[in-house]
């Protein structure tokens, strides 16, 4: 098969290296000049990274083995290990292992538009070079007719929109992170929620060393004004600034069309809970490679993935309704030693058994369920 791919973050290259490694043909297209840049995600992965039997060195910048969690009047510390990465050098990774695989990666290639069969890419290198030249201009064009369109160009994913794969009622999140200095204790995360603070989500600091750390929060609204609040409250100046939409998982959003599949943040395959995108593109990357290459039916094959997705939807939806002291019995619940044992157990890729242990080990969480449905 012929395929081109409309994205090379790791989940595009990452389903690039699988394909390209059965022996297809795979061309991936890049609108930006740097695979990696710019950075626009925290970079956190949960020890579910571990199952892909990935080298952790050439990306790795700390290794986290605690959540520090803070509602108006509560604290709680979990034990969690987590990894952050360097965004650049995770994304040229799974780059480098779909060119090793035979890929090609074509940056400064944007997607511009569907015709019929064919798809239009645009090399913009190419026509910035030649902008005063209308015929030279034309000729950045190159028209392309693939077996199979796999779009995994982000949150607004242009090659979603062309083949009518971008749902009418979906909704991004904006994120906004800083890159500060202080002191900070290396191995803890710490996320701090409320209404005041990110109203149904968080915001979080997330040390890469103990001299520097991430700082944001995502919002569907007014995400700037929270941010600058929280920045104020804590005292951090920007040292680096990093901001960009975030998919809320949608239920209803198509997952094929035509020859087209959409991949990744262009799927809205992030945990509504966290907006973690990383391993559910990932997951979905080998779903989506291992149904075309050996031909089974996706839809089915992506059901369990799916259903982690809803469950994370569902909480979300719950959350949003939270009030300050609904937080702070959440955490309170969350401190008891039954419950932490289960964080201990389970991340927060691996919601089901999770939320189902949580409910049997503490009824008193199926007050917060009145509001679930």
């Amino acid at each position: 098969m012929y395929i081109t791919i409309i994205g090379a973050g790791p989940v595009g290259c990452y389903a690039g290296y699988l394909l390209a490694k059965a022996g297809n043909k795979v061309e991936i297209f890049e609108n930006h000049p740097q695979v990696g840049l710019p950075i626009q995600c925290t970079g956190i992965l949960t020890s579910d990274f571990d199952e892909f039997k990935f080298p952790l060195d050439s990306f790795l910048v700390n290794t986290i083995n605690n959540i520090e969690v803070y509602s108006p009047n509560k604290s709680v510390t979990i034990k969690q290990k987590d990894y952050i990465v360097c965004r650049k050098k995770f994304d040229n990774f799974f780059a480098d292992k779909a060119k090793a695989a035979g890929a090609k990666i074509f940056v400064d290639h944007s997607f511009v538009r569907r015709e019929n069969k064919d798809i239009i890419i645009n090399d913009s290198k190419h026509n910035s070079k030649n902008k005063h030249n209308s015929e030279n201009k034309h000729n950045s064009e190159k028209r392309l007719q693939p077996d199979i369109i796999i779009a995994a160009d982000g949150p607004l994913s242009p090659a979603a929109k062309a083949f009518g794969l971008y749902h009418p009622g979906r909704k991004n999140y904006y994120g906004i992170q800083a890159v500060v200095e202080g002191n900070f204790d290396p191995q803890t995360i710490k996320t701090y929620f409320g209404n005041e603070i990110c109203p149904g989500l968080f915001a979080w600091i997330t040390p890469e060393s103990s001299k520097t750390a991430r700082v944001g929060l995502a919002a569907l609204k007014n995400s700037r004004a929270y941010f600058d609040a929280f920045m104020k409250q804590q005292g951090f100046i920007v040292k680096e600034m990093q901001a960009g939409a975030i998919p809320l998982f949608n239920p209803q959003q198509q997952l094929q069309k035509d020859n087209c599949y959409v991949l990744g943040d262009a799927a809205g395959y992030v945990k509504a809970t966290t907006l973690g995108g990383l391993i559910p593109g990932l997951k979905q990357a080998e779903i989506l490679a291992d149904c075309l290459i050996n031909q089974k039916n996706y839809e089915q094959e992506i059901q369990p993935l799916k259903r982690k997705m809803r469950l994370h939807l569902r909480a979300q939806k719950l959350l949003m309704k939270f009030s300050d002291q609904d937080w702070d019995k959440l955490v309170s619940y969350v401190a008891q030693p039954r419950i932490q044992k289960l964080f201990e157990k389970y991340t927060r890729d691996n919601p089901i058994p999770l939320v189902a242990g949580i409910l049997w080990r503490e009824p008193r969480f199926f007050r917060f369920l009145t509001n679930w449905f």
